[in-house]
């Protein structure tokens, strides 16, 4: 009979693994044997000491990078700088800006400043609450931008998309400090909350505008054109769903009732999902 020798291929473990197996009997002995402890105290506690350094030092596990690709955050505490800016997207989405002014202690004279991205929903809130000198938290993903700077060199910017925000309590009032006042030009969001506060107008009395949809020869006159005040509305690609959904209605309401609103329709019902 002829005898056949198996052999299993194992893997050589690392000097370092090595090193921390041999001194793991003298750790674990001189912790459950105070005898084997006293008799060689300078020793084992020696090794003792040795094994749980090197397993506090070991090398930080790997990880896969699509683990973290998209997870890159940061969370920030600072103030305001300035109004509220409507972001210009090709996409259905609301999203507005703002600069952050980012100081480790409010008692410092300077810090740095970091771009602040809300969209959707956060976007929303924020255009009702969030004004220059407001001092909050925010935490979100980091990314980066490409811009060029008045000298016309091309520079790296980078910013924060927030997808919490807070606003946190002082101790004492920051304002003097910042020397920041607010402005008074109108700013874009400004005028997006001054045009969502005309459509509201709007639907609550539709019979007091003119539709214009249907009758206009120009693309720019306005779709709705208030019979007293002049006052006008245009559809935009980035209004809010509700409202979209509110003509819908209204149309609906009137195509059953074989009417248009200028001819004096008083429907007025208003609803919601978002």
């Amino acid at each position: 009979m002829k005898a056949v020798r198996l052999l299993t291929q194992v893997k050589k473990p690392s000097s370092s693994s090595l090193f921390v197996r041999s001194l793991a009997p003298f750790c674990s002995s001189s912790a459950t044997n105070p005898r084997f402890r006293n008799s060689f105290s300078g020793e084992a506690d020696s090794g003792c000491t040795v094994y749980q350094h090197v397993l506090k030092f070991q090398r930080p596990t790997t990880i896969g990078w699509q683990q973290v690709a998209k997870n890159n955050s940061a969370s920030f505490i600072g103030t305001v700088l300035l109004p509220l800016d409507v972001i210009k997207s090709n996409n259905s989405k609301f999203g507005v800006h703002t600069l952050l002014d980012v100081r480790t202690s409010p008692q410092l004279s300077h810090g740095f400043r970091i771009q602040v991205h809300m969209w959707n929903e956060l976007a929303e809130l924020c255009v009702q609450h969030l004004k220059p000198n407001d001092f909050i938290y925010v935490s979100g993903r980091i990314g980066s931008y490409a811009k060029v700077d008045r000298k016309g060199n091309l520079r790296i910017y980078y910013r924060v998309t927030a997808e919490e925000l807070n606003y946190v309590r002082q101790t004492h009032d920051l304002t003097c400090q910042k020397g920041f006042e607010p402005q008074s030009v109108e700013t874009g969001v400004e005028k997006y909350r001054a045009r969502l506060n005309l459509w509201q107008v709007f639907f609550t009395n539709p019979h007091e505008w003119w539709d214009n949809r249907k009758d206009k020869v120009n693309p720019k006159l306005p779709d709705f054109k208030h019979k007293d005040t002049g006052e006008a509305l245009w559809q935009k690609p980035d209004d809010p769903p509700w409202i979209k959904k509110q003509l819908q209605l209204l149309d609906s309401k009137m195509a059953e009732q074989g009417q248009v609103i200028r001819h004096g329709s008083r429907i007025s019902k208003w609803e919601y999902d978002e």
